[in-house]
């Protein structure tokens, strides 16, 4: 499976984003799955910027211009196909998120440009690349007159036109890959961190309380801030969480949540969140939240809206126009997806354990990570 390519210091290296979508499979007269033909051969491609500065290691993965506003800049993508067959491409603009974890994301396809996506413009809405070929694909960036100073990140996508479906499954895989292109107007900026609340949250399956700080960025450059997220409650509890988060870009706000490493009892806590980052001044928040037993009163829940002023669109779930129900594959999907996040909890849970550090160690690096 493609996975993200990304890294704390190329926080916008290009995405290569493998999109799952499941739907119910056809039955056949006998109520079994209906045959499915073997998956034609299927091209591959892999994106890089056309032109790098040998001054900064970054530009071979995405683009860092400066430009003032008004200024256009003409760039380019290098597309490679290694396979033996062709492959279909959409080529178009995004705007650049906020991912819910931290770090930058991309919108869809369908989605409207409200950020810098509008700042791009493609040669070309598609492309097909040959076997064993490598073509550029052209696209101008333009800042608009009225730029503000500071960061504006984008992307050009190229997503896969032909979906791969997998023989006797429901799924269908659809691969896209975006270049990052991160504009910079010249102009006095910072990144600043601001946290605006904390909850508890436990997800269904999952081996642990999450404990979800509420934060964002109302400065003009992106950071990767760094938090210390201290409990203290009954009995005496008193425990502390040393955090690096990924980018925050300007203008978004997160909920980032932490998996509690140790067990949460009922009751009131008081919880304090420190944080900062580099050129940023330290954030706080104090708080008590209570917590209740799961399924008891007041228990607490997944949130199911997004928060506002949030970096992207609510999540799409994948259905078929006019279905009322979910069947027995369906059932099954879930319940593999839930076996997975609670696989995935339990590693974070060990490895918070080992990576443990106490309050004065952390606050002794609060800030010291680079953007």
């Amino acid at each position: 499976m493609t996975g993200p390519l990304r890294s704390r210091r190329t926080p916008l290296a290009p995405l290569a984003v493998l999109i799952v979508l499941v739907a119910p499979a056809t039955l056949g007269p006998a109520g079994g799955a209906a045959a499915s033909p073997a998956p034609a051969a299927h091209g591959t491609f892999s994106v890089r910027p056309a032109s790098t500065d040998p001054n900064d290691p970054l530009t071979r993965a995405y683009f860092r211009p400066v430009l003032a506003p008004g200024a256009s800049l003409d760039e380019g993508v290098v597309l490679t196909n290694p396979s033996d067959t062709p492959v279909n491409l959409y080529v178009y603009p995004v705007d650049g998120v906020t991912g819910a974890t931290s770090g930058t994301v991309y919108a869809d396809r369908a989605d409207p440009h409200v950020r810098a996506g509008a700042w791009l413009a493609a040669s070309v809405p598609s492309i097909t690349l040959a076997a064993h070929a490598e073509q550029t694909v052209p696209f101008t960036i333009h800042v608009p007159a009225d730029a503000t100073p500071g960061d504006h990140v984008a992307g050009i996508a190229f997503e896969d036109a032909d979906p791969t479906h997998v023989a006797g499954t429901a799924v269908t895989e659809i691969v896209r890959e975006v270049v990052g292109v991160q504009v910079r107007v010249p102009g006095p900026g910072a990144f600043h961190l601001h946290i605006d609340g904390a909850s508890f949250v436990v997800p269904p399956a999952a081996p642990t309380t999450m404990v979800v700080i509420r934060l964002g960025n109302d400065g003009s450059l992106l950071g990767q801030p760094r938090l210390l997220v201290t409990l203290q409650g009954p009995d005496g509890y008193s425990h502390t969480v040393d955090r690096q988060l990924d980018t925050v870009l300007p203008g978004d706000v997160i909920d980032y949540a932490v998996p509690w490493p140790d067990l949460v009892t009922p009751g009131p806590y008081a919880i304090t969140v420190i944080g900062g980052g580099p050129g940023s001044p330290p954030a706080g928040f104090t708080a008590t939240i209570p917590f209740a037993a799961p399924g008891g009163p007041g228990a607490a829940t997944v949130p199911t809206s997004p928060a506002p002023g949030g970096a992207g669109p609510a999540p799409r779930t994948a259905g078929s126009p006019g279905s009322t129900g979910i069947d027995l594959r369906t059932i099954v999907a879930y319940a593999l997806f839930a076996l997975a996040l609670a696989a995935i909890g339990a590693f974070a849970f060990r490895e918070l354990r080992r990576r443990r550090a106490t309050t004065s160690e952390a606050l002794q690096v609060l800030g010291t990570h680079p953007v």
